[in-house]
């Protein structure tokens, strides 16, 4: 029986505050979906007959279970393993893709060509990620609208329980919408959009490529691009997170004290729980709010 866990390494995690006690690493989600689910899920599909998660007991042999990176991972690499002996697979910068009993067994190290890599260690590989798990599901039909006054889908929108949808509503891409929300009137999601439960996206509002987590307000008059904002989080009117550079250049983001090179172009901020933005504030692109901040009335958010 082929059987793996997921394992979570600590100081491979750079995603706060996209992630946070509040939404720990393995439990972040997009869409419904969770990083442990996605990568049980994938695992699944490359023949695996039982996922674990990282804290969960496994019943078989220690030399029989792989255990795999949920940071750096690759199913291709876990497969791979699973034929073999014991030992461990890692990527050409040397980090480590799966691994199987004692040490001293086998040692490989895959390149990219051998073993696609899916990268979940800063805040902006989570954007990338909601792309592949929302691409996943294009094939699903969304809620029809067609009978809607006023609500435009040129894509899909899927909305949880008791949630409200006003006149006004346009949607173009694929979003993902949880219970207990109001989006509208006029309001605009574009890209991919992932919103956790209780949330609002109001007048005059557009979001794209964005992942929002529970409770959080964006009422009026607001634009957010390339961002996750996270729990219990309010925008006041006005509000705009800005995702591009005059001169086209490449963004870099503060992750876990050093400045990284992001590899985009267009990316927003990171907003943390609890955080407060007074109306009219512009987070300038590439910026990391931490959690339970607050911005005064007309303030520029500059760093981190």
């Amino acid at each position: 029986m082929r059987v793996a866990r997921l394992i979570y390494i600590p100081e491979r995690d750079h995603t706060f505050p996209a992630t946070s006690p509040e939404r720990p690493f393995r439990g972040f989600s997009v869409a419904g979906v969770s990083i442990a689910a996605y990568c049980a899920s994938r695992l699944r599909e490359a023949g695996f007959e039982a996922v674990f998660n990282p804290e969960a007991a496994v019943t078989e042999s220690a030399a029989e279970v792989v255990e795999v990176s949920m940071h750096d991972f690759s199913p291709e690499a876990a497969a791979w393993l699973a034929f073999c002996g014991t030992g461990e697979v890692r990527n050409e910068e040397g980090r480590l893709l799966a691994r199987k009993g004692p040490g001293n067994g086998l040692s490989r190290v895959f390149s990219g060509r051998e073993a696609a890599v899916e990268r979940l260690v800063y805040p902006w590989d989570l954007l990338d990620w909601q792309e592949r798990v929302m691409e996943g599901m294009e094939g699903m039909e969304g809620d029809d609208f067609s009978g809607r006054p006023g609500v435009y889908i040129l894509g899909s929108l899927r909305v949880g329980k008791g949630t409200v949808v006003m006149p006004g509503v346009v949607v173009e891409g694929s979003a993902w919408v949880g219970d207990g929300c109001r989006l509208g009137p006029n309001c605009h999601l574009r890209g991919y959009v992932s919103m956790g439960n209780g949330c609002v996206a109001g007048q005059g509002v557009e979001l794209k490529n964005c992942i929002i987590g529970d409770g959080t307000f964006i009422p009026h008059l607001s634009y957010a691009g390339d961002s996750i904002i996270g729990n219990d989080v309010n925008f006041g009117a006005g509000t705009v997170c800005s995702n591009f550079r005059h001169d086209g250049g490449e963004h870099r983001m503060m992750a876990a004290g050093r400045l990284e090179i992001t590899g985009r172009n267009k990316l927003g901020a990171v907003i943390g729980d609890h955080v407060r933005l007074g109306a009219n504030t512009v987070v300038l692109p590439g910026r990391v709010v931490p959690p339970g901040a607050w911005t005064m009335p007309g303030e520029t958010f500059t760093g981190t």
